[in-house]
């Protein structure tokens, strides 16, 4: 029987920025397709820009419309912008994000499906140039992915910590910017996810 694969994310799973291929989700999906031949449908649900409060609103229709087996959610990066140099509140609040966090896994796990959430990856501040009128910074990363990983044990929903592994990587040569990997970033997404499916049989 036909397994229906869904992506809840952003513009890093949606692919930006990978010159090569369509994103870690579109290798991911071929990584699984030769894995079990025929078992498998995609449907990338990510859209750029969004946010966890746009996630949910767009997972009302998108994952509401059809019966998934699996629910891939990456997504937060989004939530974390500031004015660079600023100390000022997040423009989205600790508290909205948390809101929307469990509406979103609780709206998820009413359909049934398989969830898991994977974590924010690291930002390569000193790519934000100095006229860069926004910026993100890792600390905020780190509380936000504990935030997360909260919520998901709450909620009983699988959480992919990769945070502390990209960390400690040349993010260099695996970035195209400050937020999107390039083609080898979502090439070792893929490969990271794929192993991670595997090792909980959800393959």
């Amino acid at each position: 029987m036909l397994k229906l694969i869904g992506i809840v994310g952003d513009s890093i799973a949606h692919g930006f920025y990978d010159a090569e291929d369509s994103g870690w989700v579109a290798r991911l999906g071929r990584m699984m397709i030769q894995a079990k031949t025929g078992e498998y449908i995609f449907n990338n649900m990510a859209q750029f820009g969004d946010n966890v409060a746009d996630a949910y609103n767009r997972a009302l229709h998108e994952v509401g419309s059809r019966k998934f087996d699996l629910i891939i959610v990456n997504i937060g990066i989004n939530d974390l912008r500031r004015r660079k140099n600023s100390d000022l509140q997040l423009d989205f609040s600790e508290g909205a994000r948390i809101m929307y966090w469990q509406k979103l896994l609780s709206f998820l796990q009413s359909t049934g499906a398989k969830i898991v959430v994977t974590d924010l990856l690291p930002v390569v501040e000193e790519k934000y140039t100095e006229d860069a009128s926004l910026t993100r910074y890792n600390s905020d990363v780190v509380r936000y992915n504990e935030i997360i990983r909260d919520i998901c044990a709450t909620y009983k929903v699988l959480f992919f910590a990769r945070y502390d592994k990209w960390k400690a990587r040349d993010l260099q040569t695996l970035y195209q910017d400050a937020t999107h990997p390039a083609a080898a970033g979502h090439q070792l997404l893929a490969e990271e996810i794929f192993e991670f499916l595997q090792n909980n049989s959800l393959l």
